[in-house]
């Protein structure tokens, strides 16, 4: 379970516990699958941030820093510096298992 930003929902994320308003009205239930409508209608209702299931956020920053790696090193030849790659690579990699 995570706590996350309304701004930065996404549809198909399942919430972990209901969202209510502040006045205790039920906007959405535990288990609750997000749509583009139900997040526009959470954040419309001044809701900043609810907790959703599932997901990995570790996985997600080590995907993003394995891609910003291969952009760093395109076109780079020299054998030193892919070795430092590859051991950098290798390090994200057991990162993941952890």
């Amino acid at each position: 379970m995570e706590l996350v930003n309304v701004s930065q929902l996404k549809p198909g994320q399942i919430l972990a516990a209901s969202v209510t308003n502040p006045m205790g009205v039920m906007l959405c239930p535990a288990g609750f699958r997000l749509t583009e409508a139900a997040i526009g209608r959470l954040s419309n209702a001044g809701i900043e941030s609810v907790v959703v299931e599932g997901t990995n956020r570790r996985a997600q920053d080590i995907d993003s820093r394995l891609e910003q790696l291969q952009k760093r090193f395109e076109g780079v030849e020299d054998p030193i510096l892919l070795q430092l790659k590859a051991t950098i690579e290798n390090r994200f990699q057991a990162m993941r298992l952890e």
